[in-house]
């Protein structure tokens, strides 16, 4: 019972949920199980069991039963915080179609108890519009009824391998060594893109096919190789690879900040409230990575975002706007919800005009680095210069950084300093 009430959670008490279901089993003369009237009261209030082709216009509940058609043994993973995690793939479907079923940490740890063949009532939250859609378990249970599921549906566990891909190049990080399994050494180059289907983690094993190719351009990906990973349908390219401009529209699906629930993926657009500095850390796998805190804004709301890796070491400074892509809606400490961005994630800043600025200022260092402190602005300094220095300087600002064209010696206005002493001496 406690399966089908996450359904209709939000419409009635737990309590009238099961008297409900205590009345439609007395009125069919003990005909229905506890199981069965309890979907006959979801099915009442408007919430009844959807077809796989209907999962990506689902709301972000759902509840469908499907045949289990493969399995992936359960695997452990490191996570960017150092947490180790549990997860599990399971592909299922029925008479419409195909579905990939993501079990996380103890969840991950029942598929042990199923088999292929077998039909689960599965209530989860689906992501992704593509062919074959990413649901993420809430709740799974057998279930006794039969599901004829065609061989050839119109639908493939994944998207077919070498197949041209109309996409954003969202971000591209920098190229990082590996080493393969003959002991050669090699370079390989993660990317994030993107198109109204997605965001999707991309990997060039041979770097040289993204050379050239400007970030936030759209493009037509040819050989791209697509596999299930953790972390849904990610794809790799060979050197037969291509990657050349394109000129059609492509819309990127961005929801807010009031969208965000636990457990989903999500891509949004706004400015940063707040930002800490980055701050280093090593991994229980002994590997050093840096992790830091902002909060980001939209007209919706406010919400705190987690960077892990690479993307913490971005210079980041408040008002900046950005656009956050992929990143895992999670608990945090203190039970608020927090954005994670890690792998196949992406930060990007959006653009700003340079202008050109006069100031008087103090030198002073801050946690972002030198600044001018103007007592209204504080401006990051490109090139540091000793502290404590009273400067009137000229400059070009770009995102709160001023790179300087003229310094001098400021001269103490002593009008100032004395209306600075009266308020530090309470004088009117």
């Amino acid at each position: 019972m406690k399966f089908h009430y996450l359904l209709v959670d939000d419409l009635l008490p737990k309590g009238e949920f099961e008297r409900r279901v205590e009345k439609k089993v007395a009125e069919s003369g003990d005909l229905l199980d506890e199981r069965t009237a309890a979907m006959v009261v979801v099915k009442d209030l408007g919430r009844a069991h959807i077809r796989i082709r209907d999962l990506a216009a689902a709301p972000s509940l759902a509840c469908f039963f499907a045949k289990v058609l493969s399995i992936e043994e359960p695997r452990e993973f490191e996570r960017p915080d150092g947490t180790t995690g549990i997860v599990a793939s399971v592909m299922v479907g029925d008479e419409t179609g195909r579905a990939r079923l993501t079990l996380w940490d103890e969840k991950a740890g029942g598929v042990r108890e199923i088999d292929v063949g077998d039909v689960l009532e599965v209530l989860g939250r689906p992501k992704g519009r593509g062919k074959t859609p990413d649901v993420t378990a809430v709740a799974v249970q057998e279930a006794a009824c039969e599901i004829t599921c065609p061989e050839e549906t119109g639908v493939s566990a994944l998207p077919e391998s070498g197949r041209d891909l109309d996409v954003r190049l969202i971000a591209v990080e920098s190229p990082r060594a590996f080493t393969r399994r003959d002991g050669s050494a090699g370079e390989m180059v993660e990317a994030v893109i993107g198109n109204e289907d997605g965001v999707f983690r991309l990997v060039a094993w041979a770097p040289a096919v993204l050379l050239g190719v400007e970030t936030g351009r759209n493009v037509v990906i040819r050989g791209a190789t697509a596999r299930e990973s953790d972390q849904g349908i990610e794809y790799s390219l060979g050197e037969a690879a291509s990657v050349t401009p394109s000129d059609r529209e492509i819309t990127l699906p961005f929801k807010t900040v009031a969208d965000v629930e636990e457990g989903e993926s999500y891509s949004l657009a706004g400015t940063v409230a707040s930002v800490q500095p980055p701050h280093s850390f090593t991994t229980r796998s002994g590997r050093q990575s840096s992790v830091r805190n902002l909060v980001a804004a939209d007209g919706t709301g406010e919400i705190a975002v987690v960077i892990w890796g690479e993307k913490a070491e971005e210079h980041l400074v408040p008002g900046d706007r950005i656009e956050i892509y992929n990143a895992t809606a999670r608990r945090g400490r203190y039970g608020d919800l927090e954005l994670h961005l890690s792998w196949g994630s992406a930060l990007v800043v959006l653009a700003e005009e340079e202008k050109e600025v006069e100031v008087v200022g103090t030198i002073i260092a801050t946690g972002q680095g030198v600044c001018i402190d103007t007592g209204d602005s504080c401006y990051i300094l490109a090139e540091p210069l000793p502290i404590g220095y009273e400067v009137r300087a000229r400059g070009t600002v770009h995102r709160g950084v001023i790179a300087l064209h003229h310094i001098e010696a400021a001269l103490p206005d002593t009008q100032d300093l004395e209306r600075r002493l009266d308020r530090f001496s309470g004088k009117p």
